[in-house]
């Protein structure tokens, strides 16, 4: 029986952001691993089948297509919606009927001129487990490694995919029932590591693989299997970080472990540098994803990585079974941002200096052929800042044009709305900026409330909008990102949204009352020192056991 959604699998649906993928391929074998060229368009992928195949794609094309094939469907639906065909206009991603983007059904049948198959192969016997690329200097991207449940590593050139080298690792297991799960490349020396499914960490020289000679063992660094390895570059090219079981690591490949974090209580499942710290070379700040759906933080400087700092509710209904790092130093809010994926489908961006999910994207919402929903086991970012997320069944590479997209749909929404009833339109966008404009205190709304004869008319909805403007206050949140999620919201449901401001606003327009009503109204507000919470009640309607005052 299918798993019934979380709140916050909901919630994302309709707060999710107005970036869409420009290409979505479909795998009809599960897909175990992806990696992405560091400076070209080219996309690896491994399957549980042990094949491995390389695409290139063009993507200023796809970019370019999905956004002229979004323009078409918006106004296809705006003309639907105009003659009552439709009840609203739908700019929802996940829950769009139509897809604007390019979209792939079969992996194995590319024939196209913008996603192009370049090699495929069957790689390993057994599955592929791992695949990355190389991140040396001088040879960036130009091989790849891959290792699957053979226990064979194989290092093969990127453009044609022809093996150069390989060994295999079985002799140099303790136990013969082991199997590699991560592999991790030095990026200043040809130092390959492979973790184990018992906590083993392996190390071999990468420019001569096939001499199957192991440089240097690391022995039980975790209790479980490693789940993650991560370089330390600017301390050593000897030095990483690794995560098994409930705990973080810091190992010396020559030496063994350094220190050992104390128990999470709690699987650690994915971690990465912060974006700034990689694009200042600093390896000070370390974001981890946990089993239980938060992030916590870690500081070299501060305890040696021995435990969390703090942490960042993501989702509690799911597992952070993915991270990256934005790589985007162009724009602050993006460099202090970094991606999460989760076992719901979602994506999450998190601004981890502010604590807060700014942004989320949902990469599945329906059931898949291997599972109730596509969960999202692995991230990556493309050569120009682009998402791309992967579960077992889809991978989708996202538009890195957010900004763009959403001037553009802020255009549409005003010629839209130029279209409707103009005045009533008028009134109610003018009184839905009160609020937030007009915020300093009390004692200024009223006497804005007295001057003005079509303000509201009743005590109860003057408290529901102070306490709206608490609430603002309190949380405080930046400017940038309250734009752009009421962007979004209005987006989604911007035609039903509108109507039903309408409605309230001819009920306001309703006969007068006689002119002792504003005394009343000033002497109901002085006496009423009510808290947040019983405004809040109060504006939901909601009635039981309070707190009597004087007891």
């Amino acid at each position: 029986m299918a798993k019934k959604k979380s709140n916050a699998a909901n919630a994302a649906q309709v707060l999710e952001s107005s970036v869409s993928p420009i290409v979505e391929i479909n795998y009809k074998d599960p897909l175990f691993t992806i990696a992405s060229h560091p400076t070209k368009p080219i996309l690896l992928s491994g399957l549980a089948t042990g094949h491995v195949y390389c695409n290139s794609y063009d993507a200023e094309q796809l970019e370019e297509r999905s956004i002229k094939k979004r323009e078409e469907i918006l106004e296809l639906q705006k003309q639907a919606y105009e003659a009552g065909k439709l009840p609203y206009i739908n700019k929802s991603v996940s829950q769009s009927g139509k897809k604007w983007w390019k979209v792939i059904q079969d992996h194995s049948e590319v024939e196209d001129d913008l996603v192009r198959t370049n090699w495929k192969t069957k790689r390993h016997k057994g599955s592929c487990r791992h695949a990355i690329f190389d991140p040396l200097e001088n040879s960036v991207g130009e091989f790849v490694y891959t290792v699957g449940t053979d226990n064979i590593i194989k290092k093969a050139a990127t453009e044609t995919g022809k093996v150069v080298g390989k060994h295999t690792v079985t002799g140099d297991y303790p136990n013969p029932k082991d199997s590699i799960t991560k592999l991790c490349h030095s990026t200043s020396n040809p130092v390959l590591l492979a973790g184990t499914e018992n906590g083993h960490v392996l190390v071999y020289d990468s420019s001569n693989l096939t001499s199957g000679k192991l440089k240097f063992k690391v022995s039980s660094v975790h209790d479980d299997a490693i789940n993650h390895i991560m370089a330390m570059p600017t301390v050593s090219a000897y030095h990483y970080l690794t995560l098994g079981s409930t705990t973080l690591a810091h190992i010396d490949i020559r030496k063994g472990i350094i220190t050992q974090s104390d128990d999470q209580e709690d699987e650690l499942l994915s971690m990465c540098y912060a974006s700034d710290n990689i694009t200042e070379n600093n390896n000070d700040t370390v974001l981890v994803g946990h089993g239980e759906g938060i992030v916590t933080i870690w500081k070299n400087s501060k305890n040696k990585f021995m435990d969390q700092l703090s942490r960042i509710k993501v989702n509690k209904e799911a597992s952070i079974d993915a991270i990256v790092p934005t790589m985007n130093a162009d724009d602050e809010e993006m460099c202090n941002s970094v991606w999460y994926g989760d076992s719901e489908g979602l994506l999450h961006r998190v601004n981890y200096k502010r604590g807060k999910v700014a942004e989320t994207r949902v990469h599945s919402s329906a059931r898949g052929k291997h599972g109730a929903v596509d969960e999202v086991g692995i991230l990556d970012i493309d050569y120009d800042y682009r998402l791309i997320s992967a579960g077992m069944d889809t991978l989708k590479i996202w538009s890195n044009r957010e900004v763009e997209q959403a001037e553009h749909e802020s255009e549409e929404e005003e010629e839209d709305s130029d279209s409707s009833d103009s005045d009533v339109d008028k009134e109610s966008e003018s009184d839905s900026l009160g609020p937030s404009d007009f915020s300093d205190s009390d004692d200024d709304n009223d006497s804005e409330k007295d001057k003005d004869n079509d303000e509201q008319d009743d005590s109860d909805e003057e408290d529901a909008d102070s306490d709206s403007n608490s609430d603002e206050e309190e949380e405080a949140p930046p400017p940038q990102l309250v734009r752009r999620k009421r962007t979004d919201i209005s987006q989604i449901v911007s035609k039903p949204k509108r109507k039903v401001i309408d409605i309230n606003k001819l009920t306001k327009t309703e006969p007068e009352e006689p002119a002792e009503e504003p005394k009343s109204k000033k002497q109901k507000l002085k006496e009423k020192k009510m808290t947040t919470k019983q405004l809040r009640n109060m504006q939901k309607h909601e009635h039981g056991i309070r707190k009597f005052e004087g007891l």
